[in-house]
């Protein structure tokens, strides 16, 4: 007699052999997904392990003081006395580490390939995450737009030119919902940028990409009041991301449910720590 295999049968007990491609595609599509996680745009302050709270850093400003070359000043005689002592103090903003999860159960019979569940688990918990983030744009230190009105090219001027009034230079990032994006796009279009670099590339590419010395990336997960969207531009360090624990995948044996439960988590908590360095965009939805 020949011997049969059912192929749509999960073995249960080859918990190690399904943890291996479910933690793959969790981890690759959660980091993949979100735009914050990578830490590419925000920046990642790890935490020791068994921690539940952390500070997230954020020095103050010192005084310079301005002195002679010389060590003897020749118009008074005098010594030229030491540097005035400035310590540099930590107002860092304390977070509490805060858990994503989503949970999925694998069949023994009929069920899912196990990468695939992973993939999706993966996705939910980072976009979760990416969501809580982007509430954080509403309480930036300063505001461009105007509500119940489109967003215009002259408006990612303003808000890129507040942060930088601010006396913080170098590259910027922004953050903006793709119907916020659409808008930028459609003025691009426009008889004001016919035959521009940035009209050619919004045109080819259905990105924005580069204007005023910000790099602009569009997310879903900007938030709306029902009348506007809220996006954000910011320099380095307005924001950070308390790092408890990275995206991981876990497997148990659910006997009753006749399967296995594949649970993604992840255990992080971001936060703004300088709202001077950040402006929210404001647009109509």
């Amino acid at each position: 007699m020949a011997n049969t295999t059912n192929t749509n049968v999960i073995n249960g007990g080859d918990l190690p052999g399904l943890l291996v491609s479910a933690r793959q595609d969790a981890i690759f599509a959660g980091y993949e997904s979100s735009i914050y996680l990578p830490g590419q745009i925000m920046t990642i302050h790890d935490v020791p392990a068994g921690s539940v709270t952390a500070q997230i850093p954020k020095f103050s400003a010192v005084a310079t003081s301005s002195v002679e070359t010389e060590a003897h000043n020749a118009s008074t005689g005098a010594q030229i006395s030491e540097l005035d002592l400035v310590n540099v103090s930590n107002a860092g903003v304390d977070v509490t580490a805060q858990t994503y999860a989503a949970r999925g159960l694998l069949k023994d019979l009929g069920g899912m390939n196990a990468a695939n569940i992973g993939t999706v688990l993966g996705r939910a918990v980072s976009e979760k995450f990416d969501e809580d983030v982007a509430t954080l744009f509403a309480s930036a230190g300063s505001s461009a737009g105007t509500t119940n009105t489109a967003l215009t090219i002259d408006k990612l001027a303003t808000a890129a030119q507040k942060v930088r009034a601010n006396k913080f230079s170098g590259q910027l990032w922004a953050v903006l919902h793709p119907s916020q994006v659409e808008d930028i796009l459609q003025d691009l279009a426009g008889a004001d940028f016919a035959g521009s670099e940035a009209m050619n590339e919004a045109m080819r590419d259905g990105m924005v990409g580069r204007l005023f010395g910000m790099n602009i990336l569009q997310s879903a997960s900007v938030s709306d009041d029902g009348t506007d969207y809220t996006g954000c531009v910011w320099a380095e360090n307005a924001f950070g991301i308390a790092m408890f624990k990275g995206l991981d995948v876990e497997f148990q044996r659910n006997s009753a449910a006749v399967g296995v439960d594949i649970v993604a988590s992840l255990h992080s908590k971001a936060a703004l720590v300088d709202a001077n360095r950040a402006c929210k965009i404001i647009s109509a939805v």
